[in-house]
C-alpha cells in the first residue's frame, strides 16, 4: 500500500482470502511487543500495538490528527492576533481607549454563539469535510482584511464574523476524533489537538515580536498591520487542506486518503469500543438531547469554565512598562509549561484511564492563581507565578472531553451538541463576564474579577464530582457492564473480537463468525445493533 495520501494498488478482500498475511491490518497469531516498544510506549501506546493496528492507527495519525492540528493551529492563531497587535500598535494607531480591548473579545464571542448550534445542525445536511474547510476559507478571508481597520467598529464586524465561522471547529472536530479512537488513545490526541492552539499563542508571541522588529513601516504597513497580513498567508492554505483531509465519521467516510480496508476496518475496531455511528438529526432527536439528564449534568462544568489568572498578563506586563517585545514574548513561558503539562497529563489519563478525577486537579492551578491575584497585595514574584501556574491546568478542556468521549460513546449527536451548547453557553457569559470582572481600564488589578473565577473555579470542581455520581447512578439503573476497555455498555452490546478474522467484516456489517459475549448481531440502517440469544 502507497504512504498517504494516495493509495494505489489497493488489497483486495479476495486477495486477502488467498493470503491472510498479505492484509495491511494481519497480526502474527501470538505476538508480543519487544521489551523497548512497551517502553516507548508510556509516550505513545500505537508503538506496542499488534503491526497490523500500529500501521493503521499511525495512518489515521498523519492524515487525520495532522490536519486537525494544523486547523486548529490557524484558528487558535487568527484569533490570538488581535491581543498582540493591541499591545504592538495598534491601540496607539487607532486611538482605541476604554473597553475595546475586552468588545474585541465580546464581538467574537457573540458571533461564536450565534455560530455554535446553527453549525451543528448544519451536519445534518452537509458533510464537515465540506463544512470545516468552508469556514475556514471564510475566517481566512477576514483575517487579511483586518490588516485594513481604520476604527473600532471596522474591527468588531471582523470579529463577529470571525467568531460565527469559528464556532464549528472545536464541537465538530472533538465529535470526529472520538468517532475514530479508542480510549487508551484519545486522551494524547485530544490534548496534542488541543495543545496546537498552545503552540499558536506562543508562535503568534514570537512572530509579532518579529514583525514588529523587522517589518514595521515596510510597503507601508506597520507591525501590527503586518501580523494579519502573515497569519492569513498561513491559513489558506491550511483551509484547502480541510477539504481532502477530513474523513468524516467511519460509517460515513469517502476520504480519497482511505482505502475500502481501512474503512471496514474503522468500523470494526469502534463497533467493538462501543461506539456508534451518527444518526440523522431530527426535532424529535434534538430534544431527546436538550431533555435527557445527561447534557444538563455535563453542561453545568462545562460552561463554568472562566480562567481568570494567566488570562491577562500581558496587560500586567504593559503595565510594569516591560518593551513590547518582552511583552509578547514572557507570556509564552506559561505556553512552554501548558504543553509539558498537558502531554503528561494525557499520558497519566489514557494508562490509569483518571479523566474526571485529573480534569479536577487540573483546576487546582487556577485556585491558587486567582486566590493570589484576588489577594494582589502580594510580592512581585507570587504575581508571576499566580500568572504562569494557572498553565499547568490547561488542559483541564481535553481531559474532560476525553472524558465525555468516553461515557458518551453511545451518542456520536450528543458528543456533538454538548460541546457546541456548551459553547455557546460559555461565549454567552463570556460575552460580557470579561468587561465586568476584567475591565480594562482597571488593568491590572481588578478588585473583584479574580475572586469571582475562584468561585467559579470551586463550582467547577462540584458540577464534576456531581456528573461522575449521576453517571455511576444512570450505570446502575441501566445495568450496564464495563468492557474491555473499560467503558460501560450496555450487556447486549458487549462484543468481542479477539478471535475473528478482518474478513468478518464488510462493508460496515459485521459477520456471524464474529466472537460474540451473548449476544446475536444483525444490521439496522448504518448502525451495527444486538439482541440478546
Amino acid at each position: 500500500m502507497a504512504v498517504w495520501p494516495f493509495n494505489r494498488n489497493e488489497v483486495t478482500m479476495e486477495m486477502i482470502e488467498r493470503d491472510p498475511t498479505c492484509d495491511p491490518y494481519y497480526d502474527p497469531p501470538g505476538w508480543t511487543p519487544p521489551k523497548w516498544r512497551k517502553t516507548m510506549s508510556f509516550f505513545w501506546e500505537s508503538i506496542a500495538k499488534p503491526p497490523g493496528e500500529r500501521r493503521y492507527v499511525n495512518k489515521l495519525d498523519r492524515g487525520l490528527l495532522f490536519y486537525l492540528m494544523l486547523s486548529y493551529f490557524i484558528k487558535a492563531l487568527d484569533q490570538k492576533n488581535i491581543n498582540n497587535a493591541y499591545v504592538s500598535g495598534m491601540k496607539q494607531a487607532l486611538h482605541l481607549n476604554g473597553n475595546q480591548y475586552n468588545y474585541f473579545t465580546t464581538m467574537f464571542n457573540c458571533g461564536y454563539l450565534a455560530g455554535s448550534i446553527p453549525s451543528q445542525i448544519s451536519l445534518s445536511f452537509a458533510r464537515p469535510s465540506i463544512m470545516i474547510p468552508s469556514c475556514e476559507l471564510f475566517w481566512s478571508v477576514l483575517v487579511f482584511v483586518q490588516c485594513r481597520a481604520s476604527s473600532d467598529k471596522y474591527l468588531y464586524a471582523c470579529r463577529f464574523l470571525q467568531g460565527f465561522a469559528e464556532s464549528i471547529c472545536f464541537p465538530t472536530m472533538m465529535m470526529i476524533i472520538g468517532s475514530w479512537y479508542k480510549p487508551e488513545e484519545i486522551a494524547k490526541r485530544v490534548v496534542i489537538w488541543d495543545m496546537t492552539s498552545t503552540i499558536a499563542s506562543m508562535f503568534s508571541g514570537y512572530l509579532q515580536a518579529a514583525i514588529y522588529t523587522n517589518l514595521n513601516g515596510v510597503g507601508g504597513f506597520a507591525g501590527w498591520q503586518w501580523l494579519f497580513i502573515v497569519d492569513g498567508v498561513i491559513s489558506l492554505p491550511i483551509a484547502l487542506l480541510g477539504y481532502f483531509a477530513i474523513p468524516d465519521f467511519p460509517t460515513t467516510t469517502r476520504a480519497l486518503w482511505l482505502t475500502d480496508r481501512d474503512k471496514e476496518y474503522s468500523i470494526r475496531r469502534m463497533t467493538e469500543v462501543g461506539k456508534k455511528g451518527p444518526k440523522k438529526m431530527t426535532i424529535k432527536r434534538f430534544w431527546k438531547i436538550l431533555s435527557g439528564w445527561r447534557f444538563w449534568a455535563f453542561i453545568t462544568p462545562y460552561a463554568a469554565y472562566i480562567t481568570g489568572a494567566g488570562t491577562y498578563m500581558n496587560l500586567w506586563l504593559q503595565a510594569e512598562h516591560y518593551s513590547v517585545q518582552m511583552i509578547n514574548i514572557l507570556p509564552t513561558i506559561g505556553n512552554a509549561i501548558a504543553l509539558v503539562s498537558a502531554y503528561l497529563f494525557a499520558i497519566l489519563s489514557d494508562i490509569t484511564r483518571w479523566r474526571w478525577q485529573l480534569a479536577i486537579v487540573t483546576l487546582l492551578p487556577y485556585v491558587f492563581g486567582n486566590l493570589v491575584l484576588g489577594i494582589w497585595n502580594v510580592p512581585f514574584g507570587w504575581k508571576f507565578a499566580a500568572n504562569l501556574v494557572p498553565s499547568i491546568g490547561q488542559p483541564f478542556f481535553s481531559l474532560f472531553m476525553a472524558w465525555i468521549s468516553d461515557i458518551f460513546q453511545d451518542d456520536t449527536e450528543l458528543r456533538g451538541y454538548l460541546p457546541a451548547i456548551g459553547n455557546a453557553i460559555w461565549y454567552a457569559q463570556y460575552a460580557w463576564f470579561p468587561v465586568v470582572a476584567f475591565p480594562a481600564q482597571k488593568a491590572p488589578h481588578y478588585p473583584w474579577g479574580y475572586w469571582a473565577a475562584l468561585g467559579l473555579t470551586i463550582l467547577n470542581i462540584v458540577g464534576i464530582y456531581t456528573c461522575y455520581l449521576a453517571n455511576m447512578w444512570d450505570v446502575k439503573r441501566r445495568g450496564q457492564v464495563v468492557n474491555k476497555y473499560g467503558l460501560y455498555v450496555d450487556r447486549e452490546e458487549l462484543v468481542d473480537y479477539e478471535q475473528s478474522s478482518l474478513s468478518d467484516v464488510k462493508g460496515g456489517y459485521i459477520g456471524e463468525v464474529v466472537q460474540e459475549v451473548g449476544v446475536d448481531i444483525e444490521r439496522d440502517s448504518d448502525l451495527t445493533v444486538m439482541k440478546e440469544k
